[in-house]
């Protein structure tokens, strides 16, 4: 999935199902890059809750939706990284 969506603000190699093809390198730079955003996340939360007294309980219940979901597709790109990575055995080190 290299296209963006209108509005979207991260691509990723493959789609939050992972596609049966794709290289295990690209799902773990998929799973760094969602943990990263996932961090954002919390910074801007941090940030934002330290500059104003007033927490909108709704905002905070979304974005920390938005990180347990990142967190989530980040996990499930790792793992079928690591799936694949056993499947191809030692071949992926003399592939590159």
């Amino acid at each position: 999935m290299k296209e963006k969506a209108p509005g979207a603000w991260l691509s990723l190699n493959t789609s939050y199902y992972v596609a049966p093809i794709g290289n295990p390198l690209a799902l773990l730079d998929d799973s760094y890059m969602l943990l990263e955003r996932a961090h954002g996340i919390v910074q801007l939360m941090r940030e934002a809750l330290q500059l104003s007294p007033c927490v909108d309980a709704r905002s905070l219940t979304l974005a920390l939706k938005a990180v347990e979901t990142l967190m989530e597709m980040s996990a499930g790109s790792a793992e079928e990284a690591h799936v694949r990575f056993e499947q191809i055995g030692d071949g992926w080190i003399s592939g590159s």
